[in-house]
């Protein structure tokens, strides 16, 4: 083999698709409010339009999440990036709400198909290695992380120095993904491990508090991204919400390997003073105009959101499952992205009504008693898994 050829090992690739469908996600976050107030949509249609990935992802990633064990992981794969590619065809050809909300189903599909596929892929490939199912969760991780922030922050830069409704890096992740496709199609197939199609999510006994704690969180995350930048339009910054978003992804998630040296519990009532703290900057910087404070604001939230609350809440459900682990970690994350779209809409019709400033208020009174709540209520955990925990 010549010493100048150049392989990448299958594992990068999964990770690289799975960095291009996050990346498809929030690429045209920083339009968003703009599409929508040309279409004359109010706060409550904006927040339904940011939700309809959910609409696309939540059918796929519960009622068909063990698709990739009955006909391959590779196939889903290629399924998956071909929905991003398309998601970002849409947007560029029609730059205008109906063509976003076309393109938030596809991008929605497209994550719900791929997450479990991607890491499961990942771990199969490195199944000679040691630790192969924590190296490839970590993998996931990192690389989701980045395209949800990185799209965003890609976008918000090329319109702070040319406004326009069709950023050249919609063309740019076009051609990119079309290039990760082409390396998907050349990944090896592996054999189906079979098993039901349908995997509905698993509750076990104790996992609400924690469910929940990760629903206030992406809650925080979901009403920021979808009634800030109307905030924002007001003094002209709403592409600015762009930044935000990114601070939120990435606080928590580049946090993450020394988190998880930290006892779970521990970690998740982290997050009980994190989530309140952080949105209520954002709270407090939209009164004051003053951007920094909103900016500080998304980052701290991100600690818990991607951080602490995340990365505890996930091992205290994983141990909660037990034999049914997979299954439980689907009920958290169903709570997690439940979390993110159905509060951004009831804020975004209250918003309508009594104005964002009070909404938002309103949302940071909840938050805190809601993290109150849960503080003491976490403590109520069986003891059988706080022992499992404590080892």
């Amino acid at each position: 083999m010549p010493a100048n050829k150049v392989i990448i090992h299958p594992r990068w690739i999964v990770a690289i698709a799975l960095l291009l469908i996050t990346l498809s996600i929030n690429i045209s976050m920083p339009l968003f409010r703009i599409y929508s107030a040309a279409a004359g949509m109010n706060n409550a249609q904006t927040s339904l339009v940011l939700a309809a990935y959910i609409l696309g992802m939540l059918p796929c990633y519960v009622f068909i999440g063990g698709i990739s064990d009955r006909i391959g992981r590779k196939p889903i794969l290629v399924v998956s990036v071909c929905c991003a590619l398309l998601a970002t065809c849409i947007i560029t050809v029609f730059p205008d709400v109906y063509g976003l909300i076309a393109a938030r189903v596809l991008q929605g599909v497209g994550l719900g198909l791929s997450m479990g596929t991607g890491t499961a892929f990942i771990s199969e490939l490195l199944t000679k290695e040691s630790s192969s199912a924590t190296k490839a969760a970590n993998s996931a991780s990192l690389f989701t992380s980045i395209g949800f922030g990185g799209g965003a922050l890609a976008t918000t830069i090329v319109l702070l120095n040319h406004f326009t409704l069709t950023p050249v890096t919609y063309f740019i992740l076009i051609g990119i993904t079309f290039a990760g496709l082409i390396l998907v199609l050349f990944l090896p197939r592996l054999p189906p491990m079979g098993g039901s199609l349908i995997r509905l999510p698993y509750f076990p006994k104790g996992s609400f508090p924690i469910n929940l704690a990760i629903a206030i969180c992406w809650a925080a995350n979901g009403v920021v991204i979808a009634i800030i930048p109307s905030e924002l339009e007001k003094y002209g910054l709403t592409i600015y919400g762009g930044f935000c978003l990114v601070l939120m992804n990435w606080s928590g998630a580049f946090l993450q390997p020394f988190i998880r040296r930290m006892d779970p519990l521990r970690s998740v009532k982290l997050g009980f003073y994190v989530v309140p703290v952080g949105f209520g900057l954002v709270c407090a910087g939209s009164y004051a105009s003053q951007l920094p404070v909103i900016f500080i604001g998304s980052f701290i939230m991100g600690l818990a959101a991607y951080g602490f609350s995340y990365m505890g809440g996930l091992s205290i459900i994983a141990e909660l499952g037990g034999l049914q682990k997979a299954r439980a970690v689907s009920g958290y994350m169903f709570y997690g992205y439940v979390g993110f779209g159905i509060p951004a809409i009831f804020l975004g019709y209250i918003a309508d009504r009594i104005g964002i400033l009070n909404s938002l208020y309103f949302f940071e009174l909840v938050i805190i008693g809601l993290s109150v709540y849960l503080f003491y209520r976490i403590k109520n955990i069986n003891l059988a898994s706080e022992v499992l925990l404590e080892k």
